[in-house]
């Protein structure tokens, strides 16, 4: 059983790089030529034809540079290889040994907590992948082989403990760090690159290399966008707050488009707003598979106001990297439901009834998610209850229930008519987020065709426990933000720390000054949902009261309070999956304002309820000595 693989290595400046493809236990080496082309024959016997290949660049040693590559099974390479059994880039990206498939094995690796050795080890990480990491971390590997004199002008060396880029890129907390003083150090540097690398034919794709149309409908997630791209060349992008038809072709260097003008949000400013639109101008492959692909989307954005139309654009060019999980990667509705049980269900966020609002603060309830449940069958639908949240003006939750139809499209879509007039299409995708599924709505009303992504959460699977509820519950940190921590501290006594971090200086490490705390108290509710609650004095600095309301205090006020609504707790990751609901008052403006001072009750400002989680562990993410 023998199979060529023909791709290519980028060698930067570099001489006498060589390559090394691992067949299981079975090693094969081979040459680059002075252009960065290798070819190499493989030849194993038929019972290691599950037999994991990966391939890796090796350079000199003073580089620092190791570039690697996950292909694949010896089955899966025959296959994509096809009759000739020769594969070559245009047939997977991954024969390539670039920054690009370095990022994406270091990644992939860790998502699956380990060495990949296998395609369903592989599939399963591919369902976790996040592209946007990939290609930042890929730029700033590029970057220091390419540049790695600049790099180290501004103190960008490889970090201590590290002998070379792809142990560094294992590493998501120190890699993170690099990425963050890469792109704060060398801006413009670092975009160029970025700019470079999606113009080389080597680097991407500019075709899908996989056995699947190019016209198909893509999920975006991170982007918040579902992209449809139709046979005859015409096809429909939507996003939060619109949706826009535009016309595609493919050309040599990819896709490109016209008309992909989309609003991603609006800014209100009194009774002025400012709309930001995205231009989509193309997109080329990342890469591309039959589990996931990711994409590249080269696009302008600009600011404008509804009295400016008139007005010469202010584009700013944007490239973004995005995960892309295409229609045939979707879960059948009966293996992600069941009947007659309660669900916390996502929706583009709306705005949320105030029912007897204090109208001199001008509140707003932001609403991302309902509580359904479903009755009837499968095979001819039935009926659904669906719970609205609103609120009151002090704060307190109000719900009203309506009614509403529900059928299957297919088996892949569930469609939810409610009698408020709104019409819900879910899809559940085969890809995971934080263990859960990722689910996509598209709603159709009188806002127009708005989509989400998030997690439907199972009510009630989980609650919380009186004796184990104690400890530190920290926010998911983000990879673009490697010194911004947020968490709390659930104390024994009843009282909480609320602690954040942030790089104001951007000098890339953290001070004393650069954290914020914030003292509260917690208890359960009635119905056993944790409350957590954050006070003020009114001259400024966090304070805890001798009681937990304050409406009568007027030196230690009520700034926020939030719900945890516990649904489910990973018991591996102490992960805590909950619908959380989030109030802040105001209650200091009775001293301020006309007409309230004889206000006695706390005065809600702005509210917010959604699906989330929490990652239960056991030190603070950071040493702060002087938090007691």
């Amino acid at each position: 059983m023998s199979l060529t693989i023909q791709g290519y290595v980028e060698t930067a400046s570099y001489t006498g790089v060589e390559v090394k493809f691992h067949v299981g236990d079975t090693e094969f080496h081979g040459d680059v030529d002075s252009l960065g082309n290798y070819s190499i024959y493989i030849e194993v016997n038929e019972s290691k034809i599950d037999n994991f290949i990966s391939a890796e660049a090796i350079f000199p040693g003073i580089s620092q540079v190791k570039y690697f590559s996950n292909l694949g099974s010896m089955e899966k390479l025959l296959q994509r290889a096809g009759e000739d059994q020769v594969l070559v880039h245009s047939e997977m990206n991954e024969v390539n040994i670039t920054s690009i498939s370095t990022a994406l094995s270091a990644h992939l690796k860790g998502r699956n907590k380990g060495e990949i050795k296998s395609d369903s080890e592989l599939i399963f990480s591919l369902k976790q992948l996040d592209a946007s990491i990939v290609f930042d971390v890929a730029t700033s590997i590029k970057l220091f082989a390419d540049n790695k004199n600049i790099m180290e002008d501004v103190g960008l060396f490889l970090p201590d403990g590290f002998n070379h880029v792809y142990e560094l890129a294992e590493s998501e907390s120190a890699i993170s760090l690099f990425v963050y003083n890469t792109k704060k150090r060398l801006p413009d540097l670092f975009q160029e690159m970025q700019s470079d690398m999606i113009r080389n034919g080597n680097l991407v794709g500019y075709t899908s290399n996989v056995n699947l149309p190019i016209a198909d409908t893509y999920y975006l997630p991170f982007l918040r966008m579902r992209l449809v791209l139709h046979p005859d060349g015409t096809g429909e992008v939507n996003g939060e707050v619109d949706h826009a038809n535009f016309t595609w072709s493919q050309i040599d260097e990819g896709i490109i488009f016209e008309g992909a003008d989309l609003i991603r949000y609006v800014s209100a400013f009194d009774s002025h707003y400012v709309e930001n639109h995205i231009l989509i101008n193309s997109l080329v492959w990342l890469m591309d598979g039959d589990v996931i692909s990711s994409i590249i989307l080269n696009v302008d954005e600009y600011d404008i106001s509804p009295d400016e139309k008139d007005t010469d654009l202010d584009l700013k060019s944007e490239i973004y990297a995005e995960t892309a999980i295409r229609s045939s990667r979707t879960i059948k509705i009966s293996e992600s439901l069941k009947l007659e049980q309660e669900y916390s269900f996502p929706i583009p966020a709306m705005a949320g009834e105030i029912v007897n609002p204090v109208v001199e603060v001008s509140p707003w309830f932001s609403v991302n998610v309902l509580d359904m449940s479903f009755t009837g069958e499968f095979g001819i639908g039935g009926t659904v209850n669906i719970s609205i949240p609103g609120i009151e003006g002090d704060g307190k939750r109000v719900n009203t229930t309506v009614s509403g139809l529900w059928r299957l499209e297919d088996d892949k879509k569930i469609v939810v008519d409610a009698s408020t007039g709104s019409k819900f299409t879910y899809i559940f995708l085969d890809y995971i987020y934080n263990e859960k599924k990722l689910t996509f709505v598209l709603e159709e009303s009188e806002r127009g065709q708005i989509i989400d992504f998030d997690t439907v959460l199972t009510q009630n699977l989980d609650s919380w426990q009186e004796n184990s509820v104690e400890g530190i519950y920290q926010f998911r940190q983000h990879f673009t933000q490697p010194l911004v921590h947020s968490w709390f501290e659930i104390n024994s006594n009843g009282t909480v720390n609320r602690i954040s971090t942030f790089d104001s200086n951007f000098d890339g490490k953290l001070e004393a000054e650069e954290f914020d705390i914030y003292k509260g108290l917690w208890k359960f509710s009635g119905d056993g949902n944790l409350l957590i609650r954050v006070y003020q004095k009114i001259q400024g600095g966090s304070c805890i009261p001798n009681e937990w309301d304050t409406q009568f205090n007027t030196e230690c006020l009520l700034v926020n309070e939030r719900e945890w609504d516990l649904s489910h707790i990973s018991k591996e990751q102490q992960l805590f999956w909950m619908r959380k609901e989030l109030k802040f008052f105001v209650s200091g403006k009775r001293q301020e304002l006309p007409g309230l001072s004889d206000l006695t009750s706390d005065i809600f400002s702005s509210g917010h309820i959604y699906n989330s989680f929490m990652y239960k562990v056991s030190e603070r993410p950071v040493i702060f000595p002087s938090i007691k």
